[in-house]
């Protein structure tokens, strides 16, 4: 079990203090703000040029950071403080055991569950600070009226991390713990860490499946940005046939499938390469079966040149028939 080896939390500012051996006390302070969104519209013009309109609106939102309203488009009357009164806090335990070892710090982030506590103003130390918190049902309220809420308005509220089982993977180091590297350097560090009871088996196999699913997330960016980037060098020939109302929008289309068609041949190739050194035959398959697929493609565009250029050739003898006949006839 991970338990608090040291004393308890106490907020400095509102002198709310952790129950049970907690191992995080936090403070969530939000503020009300104006918030500004803007969307956007495209109209192409006659002759390939292109008007885009913004449209802004202001919304007010409870915020847990400063929204800074100096660069909003209309900021007279959508101003929002400069500052905030009372931010956000977390502070943890020190140290943090698991059972007689310390937690490493890295590992500290990772205690996110809580619970929310229940507080009320006679816990602050402060009087005049005592004298102007308005209580609700989760914290404190720091503005004139809770029903009717104006910007520069706050609200506190608090919750803490207590004691749970978790599962850590790491080796031994002093009184703590910290990531296992290879002797040859590659693979990373290895420091697992999970809420809960698990054997080291379900922790390799829970941590590859992430890995698997991060991989995924970073090739189809690669794709994605691959296919950003051919589009935006042929994105000239749109705007060249944008002069012809309706054809630009055809040909940006056709721009757009070849792009992603190029992008997905190379995206696979070069997925297929970097195979080859981590698992040589799914590697050797994929590059096989992507090089199969690019050489059907170029066989099959060859093919339908050739019958292009057949009919053209039977077009031209059939009209040049009647022409040798004519001149037969004259002789």
């Amino acid at each position: 079990d991970v338990t608090n080896g040291g004393d308890a939390l106490v907020d400095p500012i509102f002198g709310i203090k952790s129950v049970n051996g907690s191992l995080v006390l936090r403070r969530d302070a939000e503020m009300y703000q104006w918030i500004e969104t803007s969307s956007s519209s495209s109209k192409k013009d006659l002759g390939g040029g292109k008007t885009t309109t913004t449209t802004y609106t202001y919304q007010k939102e409870w915020r847990n950071r400063l929204v800074s309203s100096q660069n909003y488009k209309k900021p007279t009357n959508h101003r929002n403080p400069s500052s905030m009164e009372f931010e956000s806090l977390q502070l943890n335990a020190n140290p943090i055991m698991i059972g007689s070892y310390e937690l490493p710090m890295r590992l500290e982030s990772k205690l996110t569950w809580g619970t929310p506590m229940t507080v009320t103003v006679d816990d602050i130390p402060d009087e005049s600070l005592r004298n102007r918190t308005k209580q609700t049902t989760d914290g404190f309220y720091f503005g004139n009226s809770i029903d009717n809420s104006q910007i520069g308005d706050q609200k506190i509220t608090f919750a803490q991390t207590p004691p749970s089982t978790i599962t850590v993977v790491g080796v031994q180091s002093g009184n703590t713990l910290s990531a296992f590297v290879a002797e040859n350097g590659e693979g990373g560090d290895v420091l697992l860490f999970r809420q809960g009871k698990y054997s080291a088996a379900e922790m390799y196999e829970e941590a590859e499946s992430q890995n698997a699913v991060l991989s995924w997330f970073i090739r189809f960016g690669g794709f994605l940005l691959m296919t950003s980037g051919l589009y935006l060098i042929f994105r000239p020939i749109e705007v060249f046939a944008d002069i012809v109302p309706c054809v630009g929008d055809i040909v940006g289309c056709g721009l757009i499938f070849m792009s992603v068609v190029i992008s997905a041949v190379l995206s696979s190739i070069t997925i297929s390469i970097a195979w080859l050194v981590a698992h040589p035959m799914i590697g050797g398959i994929v590059l096989l079966v992507t090089l199969a697929v690019v050489g059907c493609c170029a066989f099959g565009v060859k093919k339908l040149q050739q019958m292009r250029n057949g009919d053209d050739d039977g077009d031209n003898a059939s009209r040049s028939a009647p022409e040798t006949e004519k001149n037969v006839d004259d002789d």
